[in-house]
């Protein structure tokens, strides 16, 4: 079951500080952790250079991650403030992103967390977009062929053929990639409900599979 609440502070005052907001709100978990060993929580909610010994955040119930602006110090009834205003989706969710590129030479697009929503939740558009690792052996390999896939469709406009570092960038909760290369299709009409590509890798392979799932006509189609 997915984590809440994470509450980072290593002390038992502030484990009483949580315990108490906590009897608040039953249906949220709430977690403490040691901000020396556990600095990897913190890096992942922007907090790892608060300079505050206390900090708070969170899992929403859209899976994204909320910091709490760090303080010195925060009252019981900061704490259930903030917690009210996740619930509501008033608090803005942290956001692990590379830079946007500001340039997109290859015919593969490069895509960041921050540029997720605008190329691959595109509804104008069929996505096919690769999660990846820098150090996976499979993704460099695939490397070649995705390149000459993305090449052969590089003037279509209702096709986007892309990749994202998902080492380095936050992932869609519908997008998650237990492994690498995870390849998902996103049809222009569900981008809610992309389909994990589970069929071979070679260039004919994702042509076929493209030309059986593609939702938004686009040149050529028919000669695949």
């Amino acid at each position: 079951k997915r984590r809440n609440i994470s509450c980072f502070k290593a002390t038992q005052l502030w484990r009483n500080k949580v315990a108490k907001v906590a009897k608040n709100h039953k249906e949220v978990k709430f977690a403490i952790a040691d901000e020396d060993e556990h600095s990897h929580l913190l890096a992942e909610f922007g907090l790892d250079d608060s300079g505050e010994e206390i900090n708070i955040a969170c899992y929403g119930p859209d899976g994204k991650k909320y910091p709490m602006e760090p303080r010195e110090e925060w009252e019981d009834d900061e704490v259930e403030e903030n917690i009210t205003k996740m619930k509501k989706g008033k608090l803005t969710p942290h956001l692990k992103s590379q830079p946007i590129p500001k340039r997109q030479d290859s015919p593969v697009k490069t895509v960041v967390g921050k540029s997720f929503d605008k190329i691959v939740k595109d509804k104008s558009k069929d996505v096919l977009i690769e999660l990846y690792a820098p150090w996976c052996g499979h993704c460099k390999q695939l490397e070649p062929i995705y390149k000459e896939l993305a090449t052969k469709f590089k003037k279509e406009k209702n096709l986007v053929i892309a990749k994202m570092d998902a080492t380095a960038n936050d992932v869609p909760e519908a997008f998650k990639a237990e492994g690498f290369p995870t390849i998902y299709f996103a049809p222009s009409d569900n981008k809610e409900n992309p389909v994990k590509y589970s069929g071979g890798r070679t260039v004919d392979d994702f042509m076929k599979y493209l030309k059986e799932h593609a939702t938004v006509a686009f040149k050529g189609k028919d000669e695949l």
